[in-house]
């Protein structure tokens, strides 16, 4: 087990076995971004070994170096460069091995599919591991090999887990099947932060296949040998709570504040402002939240889904009242959650029971507990103003950013300023600007989301860039490359209107909308292009993307993460609402919160992988899903002169917002 003071050392890394096969370790959790398959890519090349040999091990806490958890599109830069530097140490090592026993100096030395050769010589890796396993800090610089010879990365490669995946060999968290294992259920208070004052649990503890009733704190739950029976006790215990009003907290930050704002908007030959409204949504995950919990007076053994396996390790060992290196979680292969397993709400509830049963325990929650009880992406309220000069170009930038908190990493201004404040500063140039970011109560739970605030700030600053172009009768994307100053991002959004067809009509009822931006440095841009219907339905019909996220391991793993992403963008666009009151949710199901299903995809998605290779490489998990709403949104207006600053875009909102 790795502590998170220790060097970067090999033997955190890497391992090789005496069979030729290798073993990569990373913090990092694969929740479908590819990652594994880009860091074998990356391994195999550098080691020298067919891919096949290579095995990816992510986020054990007995295994793997310490990591802070799996987010914000930072896994590949983050972890990529260190796994090629282990590997590529290793692969020096291995040389130098092989030159004591050949007899043959470093220089005269080369590898090949998992060997060392020279001299009409061979050596398998597996040979030079008679004496000892690789190890030592890795040094700052290290050869690494050269970009002739690296035959995966950069290259398209299936993800290893897909074939388990599709052929149902792949086990998911509420597959864990342990011996002895029961089933838990919770009862659950009436409202977010009630306190328990009492409980008749005396019905429950008589019922069929009981086993407990486990209370701690605030927290009660049962555990019987079958699921039914777990939900059936837990409906027969009669909790009292007092129930408290929780509400979220308050901040003001300044992000921005160039002082010839004020004065620009004065003297502006035209002006506007507008204000843009995003709803909560939910993360409505297919799979909902489960963990199995074995939790023995001498050590734990949680499996879950979440993309902070040390902070679940930390969290459990608080909750269950050992040492972290005595708790051990292995996560395993999650639905989609976007943000959602930032939060370790089941693994904890789990192993409150399963302590309290002295049984392991499965515990999953309902699609109603997830609606009801997970975090939600934070509503929005955005007011842009800004003002253009005689000649058309923007002379000054006023925003307000309305929002909840968005992460639970406190109150600090430069950790607001990059959560819930996200892509709130305009990623045009020329102008001064001022943007302030204000945190507001909310009595909903708020928390990680996919691309945090970018996605709605994105929909509000790429919709008034629309406008404003309309109000200077400026083609929209004309008028933004007049603001770019940046060439990769120039190049982008050159590139998508080319592969589009900006410049064509695409028919009665039919429009194209455009919009990008810049996220932790990967560039994307799109173009939407929706139909209309009279009652104002809208049918989004194709998708064009053009995206750069500096040198790129996997083309394909990238191509996939920004077609799912803009996927479920559209959702966010054309359907989900999360409709609550005083903090409680009331559509907890799939018939009341619709979310895009296979009727509801475009014809076509093409996205354009074109990644600066000169450059480092950037996250891709979030940047697809981020100006998508607005590139429907601006393409609503094109096709029917509705203009929404609202969104979901349903046939009642379009059909009223349509002129005459």
């Amino acid at each position: 087990m790795w502590d998170r003071r220790d060097p970067e050392r090999l033997e955190q890394r890497i391992r090789l076995e005496r069979d030729g096969t290798v073993t990569a370790l990373s913090g990092k959790i694969d929740f479908g971004q590819g990652l594994r398959t880009a860091f074998a890519q990356i391994v195999a090349d550098e080691l020298d070994v067919p891919i096949e040999r290579v095995q990816v091990v992510l986020g054990d806490t007995d295994q793997v170096p310490f990591d802070f958890g799996t987010f914000g599109s930072h896994s590949v830069a983050q972890e990529a460069p260190l796994l090629r530097k282990a590997a590529a140490f290793a692969r020096r090592q291995l040389i130098d091995r092989a030159s004591a026993k050949l007899g043959l100096s470093e220089d005269k030395l080369d590898t090949a599919a998992g060997a060392v050769v020279g001299g009409g010589k061979s050596v398998s890796y597996g040979e030079l591991l008679d004496s000892e396993p690789l190890a030592g800090v890795v040094p700052d610089r290290v050869a690494l090999m050269p970009e002739t010879r690296r035959t995966y990365s950069g290259k398209p490669t299936p993800h290893l887990e897909a074939r388990d995946i599709v052929t149902g060999r792949a086990t998911f968290v509420a597959d864990v099947r342990l011996p002895g294992m029961a089933r838990g259920a919770m009862v659950r208070p009436p409202a977010r932060g009630a306190k328990l004052r009492s409980v008749d649990d005396a019905a429950a503890r008589k019922m069929p296949g009981v086993i407990a009733v486990v209370r701690q704190g605030d927290v009660v739950g049962v555990v019987a040998e079958r699921d039914e029976q777990a939900r059936a006790a837990a409906a027969a215990v009669e909790a009292d709570w007092h129930a408290l009003p929780v509400e979220g907290p308050t901040a003001e930050v300044t992000m921005r504040s160039d002082p010839e704002v004020d004065a620009g908007l004065r003297g502006a030959a035209m002006r506007l402002t507008q204000t843009y409204v995003l709803p909560p949504i939910a993360n409505a995950p297919i799979g909902p939240s489960a963990a199995v919990a074995d939790v023995r007076s001498d050590g734990a053994t949680m499996y879950v889904g979440t993309h902070r396996p040390f902070g679940v390790r930390e969290q459990i060992a608080k909750t269950v009242g050992l040492p972290e290196k005595k708790v051990r979680v292995l996560p395993q292969i999650t639905s989609g959650t976007y943000g959602r397993n930032s939060h370790a709400d089941a693994a904890i509830e789990a192993a409150i029971l399963s302590k309290g049963a002295g049984r392991p325990v499965l515990l999953q929650w309902t699609r109603e507990e997830e609606f009801a009880w997970s975090p939600s992406r934070p509503e929005a309220v955005l007011e842009v103003a800004a003002g253009l000069g005689a000649d058309g170009r923007i002379v000054a930038w006023r925003y307000d950013e309305h929002t909840n908190v968005h992460t639970a990493a406190g109150l600090d201004p430069e950790v607001l300023g990059v959560t819930s404040g996200r892509n709130a500063l305009p990623p045009y140039a020329g102008f001064p600007v001022r943007v302030i970011l204000h945190i507001e109560p909310t009595r909903l739970r708020t928390a990680n989301f996919r691309s945090l605030a970018a996605a709605e700030n994105v929909f509000a600053i790429e919709s008034f860039m629309d406008e404003l172009a309309v109000l200077s009768e400026q083609d929209p994307l004309a008028f933004r490359l007049r603001h770019i100053a940046d060439e990769r991002f120039r190049r982008v959004v050159e590139r998508v209107a080319e592969r589009s067809g900006w410049k064509e009509r695409p028919g009665s009822r039919r429009g194209r909308g455009i919009a990008c931006t810049v996220y932790h440095d990967t560039y994307v841009a799109q173009v939407a292009e929706v139909e209309v219907s009279l009652s104002g339905a809208v049918r989004l019909v194709k998708v064009w993307c053009v995206v750069d996220p500096g040198q790129t391991v996997n083309p394909e793993g990238v191509r996939n993460q920004i077609e799912g992403g803009i996927q479920q963008s559209a959702s966010w666009a054309l359907k989900e609402e999360l409709v609550h009151r005083d903090g409680r949710v009331m559509n907890t199901g799939w018939d009341t919160y619709p979310i895009a299903t296979f009727r509801d995809a475009p014809e076509s998605i093409e996205v354009l992988v074109e990644g600066d290779e000169s450059a480092p490489p950037t996250g891709v998990g979030e940047p697809g899903a981020v100006p998508t709403a607005a590139a429907i949104a601006n393409a609503v207006f094109a096709a029917s002169g509705a203009r929404l600053r609202s969104v979901p875009l349903t046939r009642e909102r379009v059909r009223k917002a349509m002129p005459g």
